[in-house]
């Protein structure tokens, strides 16, 4: 028997692992399900399993202390024993990032190994593969006997990838469940972790809030909170500037699938949301706040006009801030 294998890590990862089940028409399904400690993380991802039938699901904890990353090659062996004999038709990997994924990967026989999206990360595909941290930390790894050799992906996704092989994912699957849909006077703003990953301060967070919500100061301003965002830090803000926020239970993208009424417009920073909601709900507007430079962390700044230029080729509507 020929199996297939998904790895994924995130909720983004798993519906597009959704979607390459559907697209390459794959049975006995594995899929391995890479977690850590953020239950917010693990139950969205829990959320999804029942859209295909898979065949084995293995839920594989990602070491974060160093003792289990000392002790990874010798524990993956053990959870992955019984199916590492056997022949994989096709592997479908979700974070291309992550050295124990990689690891993993290198372990099991296979041919041919697809990369599936987690988010505009997509687009610096080859920076991040040449950064010299990223050497240091496979060099440390590597005397670990983590297995590192190169992988050569087939990418499935919904960017122009330069210089790749790719596969265009057209979420032909969650396109099917989508019903009618009305339209009402809000706007949805999909936030991101920017303060808790110090991409930007507290008061510069509240300085650009304050601009957008001028911006639209005749309609109803809605913050959708990410997961990993603070959330006293949020109530805060919408204390002080007078917004309503939402902590959504599932992907916006799922959870704007099976909604009765969607917002006028959805607008970010850069969200990658704002590139994959198009593709379901077609009637509402989007729009990207374009941060200056001035309020970014320096060491963010490149990645991030990466994924504004892609919102520009895009067609994307853009403000300055």
């Amino acid at each position: 028997m020929n199996y297939n294998i998904f790895i994924v890590s995130s909720p983004l990862q798993l519906m597009n692992a959704i979607e390459a089940t559907n697209y390459f028409k794959t049975n006995n399904n594995i899929l391995l399900l890479l977690y850590t400690d953020n239950t917010k993380v693990l139950n969205q991802m829990k959320k999804l399993l029942g859209f295909v039938d898979w065949h084995i699901i293995k839920y594989i904890s990602i070491p974060q202390k160093i003792i289990d990353k000392l002790l990874f090659v010798n524990s993956i062996h053990n959870s992955l024993k019984d199916i590492i004999k056997e022949k994989i038709d096709k592997l479908f990997v979700g974070e291309y990032r992550s050295d124990h994924v990689t690891h993993i990967v290198n372990t099991l026989t296979n041919k041919n190994i697809y990369l599936l999206d987690d988010g505009l990360a997509q687009l610096d595909y080859h920076k991040e593969m040449n950064t010299k941290s990223h050497k240091v930390r496979k060099f440390v790894y590597k005397a670990l006997f983590y297995k590192l050799q190169k992988i050569n992906y087939t990418f499935f996704t919904i960017f122009d990838i330069q210089n790749e092989k790719i596969i265009k994912n057209n979420y032909s699957f969650f396109k099917k469940n989508i019903s009618d849909k009305q339209i009402d006077n809000s706007i949805y703003f999909i936030s991101q972790p920017l303060v808790e990953l110090e991409i930007i301060s507290e008061e510069n967070h509240r300085k650009l809030l304050s601009k957008i919500i001028n911006f639209y100061k005749r309609k109803k301003f809605i913050y959708i909170m990410h997961r990993r965002e603070d959330v006293e830090h949020v109530k805060k803000l919408s204390n002080e500037l007078n917004f309503e926020y939402k902590i959504l239970e599932n992907l916006i993208e799922l959870e704007m699938i099976n909604a009765k009424s969607v917002p006028l417009e959805f607008a970010t920073f850069f969200s990658t949301a704002i590139v994959t909601l198009p593709n379901f709900i077609k009637i509402s507007n989007y729009r990207v706040f374009q941060i200056d430079k001035s309020y970014l962390n320096k060491k963010y700044v490149d990645g991030i006009f990466d994924s504004y230029r892609e919102f520009k080729r895009l067609g994307l509507k853009k403000e300055l801030l």
